[in-house]
């Protein structure tokens, strides 16, 4: 048992808890390329990133999630990456956002680790919302 998640990666397989629940159990790998983009990334530096550009950007239809990773940077997961990086690219250029530099790589089981458990804060906090309005 270790909360770094570094040495994961030297482990034949992996369990992810949270609350004492279990969400995962799998080798590093396999839980990686199960992110919707099959582990695959594209970072952005963007010029005069905000939210308002962000929220313009997942816009584009095969974009699963956008996670900012700095000022000016962001790490991109679509579906059919290979194919839609391309259009993406377009779509930004087309609409006047300015990309300084972009480059493509695989993620790492820390942005899993992360991506797994905001994807499990989202579902929570939607049946939260469900709760209450049926209230």
């Amino acid at each position: 048992i270790t909360h770094d998640l570094e040495s994961a990666l030297i482990c034949d397989k992996v369990a992810i808890l949270k609350d004492g629940r279990l969400l995962e159990f799998d080798t590093s790998q396999n839980l990686i390329s199960s992110l919707p983009s099959e582990g695959l990334i594209a970072r952005f530096t963007i010029e005069d990133l905000n939210e308002k550009l962000i929220a313009f950007i997942k816009k584009f239809p095969f974009i699963r999630r956008i996670i900012r990773v700095g000022n000016e940077a962001i790490e991109v997961l679509m579906e059919n990456f290979e194919e839609n990086l391309p259009k993406l690219i377009e779509y930004m250029v087309d609409n006047n956002i300015t990309i300084t530099s972009m480059s493509k790589d695989n993620a790492t089981f820390r942005r899993y680790f992360q991506i797994r458990i905001q994807m499990e804060e989202e579902e929570e906090s939607s049946l939260k919302e469900v709760k209450v309005v049926r209230k």
